[in-house]
């Protein structure tokens, strides 16, 4: 018989190390990514678009608004902006500071296209309601940038509490259960889907923020918990064993 297809994993576990290629690659596509918003959200390519399709052109902002000097955009599209921003930033410091595992050049292209591909599709969709609050109520923007912070915060707080634990050499060949990681098992994991539907929140809206943090919730459930939870397995074996009994929740606190 066949063996079963391995589920996608772009983190190398178990090998620790750095490839320059894959660092220098990874840190300047996300330094990218912030200039393509911002051109976006100044030149929204959406009017010309839906003149080529026939279709009637997305309602174009206020003039006149409100612009903030600090970023020649107005306070919302900032808003959007700067998730942007912290995005890049999160994904930086990730790779220069906490991260043991090297990053391949293919992984660091696909991360970091993937990344750039739903922060292209949020602020599309920003663009296509125009600050028009039929279509973007701004209570999302409000809602959407909290859950982002805290999405961020909780990952990158996660991230540095576990690489100061395995840097010190008493601690090798134990499973860090400290800090966030007292709470749920992968709080990587729900930072990031926490901050990804909070992007998506405000700047698609209500349906969209839901249909985005699903989304991620439900890949990280079925496909990067079962491996790393079976990476885990065979490196820990019963040590990992007593964390999943310590520690019950995977994903989402008190849920599961």
């Amino acid at each position: 018989m066949a063996e079963p297809k391995k589920k996608l994993d772009l983190v190398a576990r178990g090998s620790y190390g750095s490839n320059l290629l894959g660092n220098t690659l990874m840190i300047g596509l996300r330094a990218l990514d912030p200039l393509l918003q911002r051109h976006l959200l100044l030149h929204s390519p959406l009017p010309q678009l839906a003149a080529k399709l026939g279709l009637p052109a997305p309602r174009a902002p206020v003039p006149g608004g409100a612009v903030v000097s600090a970023t020649g955009l107005t306070p919302y599209q900032t808003v959007i902006w700067a998730m942007a921003v912290g995005s890049a930033a999160k994904h930086i410091f990730w790779k220069a500071v906490t991260a043991r595992e090297p990053v391949s050049p293919g992984a660091a292209v696909a991360i970091s296209a993937f990344n750039t591909v739903f922060n292209t599709l949020n602020t599309l969709l920003y663009d296509a309601s125009a600050e028009n609050p039929t279509y973007l109520p701004p209570w999302s923007v409000y809602v959407g940038a909290a859950l982002f912070a805290g999405g961020v915060l909780s990952e990158t707080v996660a991230e540095v509490q576990r690489h100061r634990f395995k840097s010190d050499p008493k601690n090798e060949g134990k499973v860090y259960t400290g800090g966030l990681f007292s709470i749920v098992r992968h709080v990587s994991y729900m930072g990031y889907s926490m901050w990804r539907a909070g992007y998506a929140l405000a700047s698609g809206g209500p349906v969209w923020g839901v249909l985005v943090g699903g989304w991620f919730l439900w890949d990280f459930a079925t496909r990067a918990i079962p491996v790393l939870d079976e990476y885990m397995a065979n490196k820990y074996g019963e040590q990992w064993a007593k964390v999943k009994r310590e520690v019950p929740y995977a994903l989402i606190p008190g849920i599961w």
